[in-house]
């Protein structure tokens, strides 16, 4: 079976979807060759405007499929599409968390990379060729650190879901560069991350056999900066959270907890990992 019905079906099966996001998909079915068209769009401009944020996923959707041909062209496996189409899920989740809607997709930003073969899950981590980043606010060591970097670089994202285990990882920083030589016939040395995992103070409350700490070891931290949300959302589940009304539930909030009513405050690391 093709077309939205298909892939809906298919990534339901494989897990990457859930059964509310099929129900939402499903709507749109009858619509589907409109949906095609605007996936395609969506494609090329590497935007979508639609309000309607049903229509955004099942567009996602429409979008994941003309992906899935451009995956067979390359001869990459099914098993890296779903992992990769997986993150469809992860950010339906997140709309229903947040409030948004009960059910539909709000960051198509974000999945554009997945769709237009930009970013791909490799194992536990993503990754997502980039041109040589340039951050002008975490220091001049930083900004010089950055200079040295070859001209492109792999950008490493952590998706949400499954322990950050370092055995994993490792798996992944070595699947990576064979990866991208292999299906697009490009090296990569370094690879880079942006992110609250690498924020060299995460250290002040956190157990020292943490899998957090053991995967920013794996970096040269060279920047940072204070005062980074991420963090507060992965760990009490919001960006702004009233850390008075807090009731510690983990281990690692109620020392996020502590730190941070002595002070402490959390933040952004950059870091830089040859491969």
């Amino acid at each position: 079976m093709n077309g939205l019905e298909g892939i809906t079906e298919d990534l339901l099966e494989r897990g990457c979807i859930s059964a509310e996001d099929a129900r939402v998909a499903q709507k749109y079915y009858s619509r589907e060759g409109e949906m095609r068209k605007k996936a395609q769009k969506f494609i090329a401009d590497k935007k979508l405007t639609c309000p309607d944020l049903g229509e955004r996923l099942a567009v996602t959707l429409c979008a994941a499929e003309i992906a899935r041909v451009r995956y067979a062209e390359r001869g990459i496996s099914d098993s890296i599409f779903y992992d990769t189409m997986s993150d469809i899920g992860v950010w339906t989740a997140d709309c229903r968390r947040t409030g948004s809607l009960v059910n539909g997709l709000d960051n198509t930003a974000w999945l554009a990379h997945h769709v237009r073969l930009e970013l791909f899950k490799l194992g536990r981590l993503q990754f997502q060729p980039i041109k040589r980043p340039v951050i002008l606010n975490m220091g001049l060591a930083c900004i010089w650190k950055m200079r040295k970097l070859p001209d492109v670089c792999l950008n490493v994202h952590i998706p949400r879901g499954g322990r950050l285990d370092e055995g994993a990882c490792k798996a992944s920083f070595y699947a990576a560069p064979l990866f991208f030589e292999k299906y697009f016939g490009k090296k990569y040395t370094v690879c880079t991350c942006l992110s609250w995992l690498l924020y060299p103070d995460n250290k002040l409350f956190m157990k020292e056999n943490s899998n957090i700490l053991k995967f920013a070891s794996m970096f040269e931290i060279t920047g940072k900066r204070k005062f980074n949300p991420d963090a507060m959302q992965y760990i009490f589940g919001s960006k702004n959270p009233d850390f008075q009304k807090i009731v510690p539930s983990t281990s690692l909030q109620k020392s996020a907890l502590e730190y941070y009513n002595s002070g402490g405050s959390f933040g952004l690391g950059f870091g830089i990992k040859n491969l």
